[in-house]
């Protein structure tokens, strides 16, 4: 009994991560994948490509892991811009860094997408919006984990 356990949990440590990506082209479908009890989502837009925001998804993950089921994530994957970089590509990223929340492969028009979020371009974009879809908070440029956790708290405990 005891080798099966032991064997049991080296096989689920060793367990394959898999990432939840789903192509998507119109940018007002990104809210559909947050979950219904989220009383806060956070959207942020990123790419492989993009060395800021491959430096903060630990930082990411760590304030996705502070919070419970109040609090969700969705990630926007602006890798299709790039000629020849396929979704496989995104989602062997997404797993190595054992990113839990849903992420967006985004095809359609940067400038749609643009428009839709009010931002230029620049990566990472990290956007706060409350159950209603009302923007509450917003940072371009690499977050800062304590800070973000600090108001997400404070979003959290006024928006009771």
């Amino acid at each position: 009994m005891r080798v099966f356990a032991l064997f049991a949990a080296l096989s689920l440590s060793g367990a394959a991560f898999a990432a939840d990506l789903r192509p998507m082209k119109d940018p007002a479908q990104i809210a559909k994948v947050f979950p219904a009890a989220a009383r806060v989502r956070v959207v942020n837009v990123w790419a492989t490509w993009c060395a800021p925001c491959v430096a903060e998804m630990a930082d990411l993950r760590a304030v996705d892991a502070a919070f419970g089921s109040e609090l969700a994530f969705a990630g926007v994957s602006l890798d299709d811009m790039i000629p020849g970089t396929k979704p496989e590509q995104v989602k062997a990223f997404l797993d190595k860094q054992k990113v839990s929340w849903p992420n967006v492969y985004f095809t359609g028009s940067p400038d749609a997408l643009g428009d839709h979020y009010g931002f230029d371009g620049q990566i990472p974009l990290t956007i706060l919006y409350d159950a209603n879809g009302r923007e509450l908070w917003r940072t371009q440029g690499t977050i800062k984990k304590d800070d973000m956790i600090a108001r997400v708290r404070e979003i959290l405990r006024r928006n009771k």
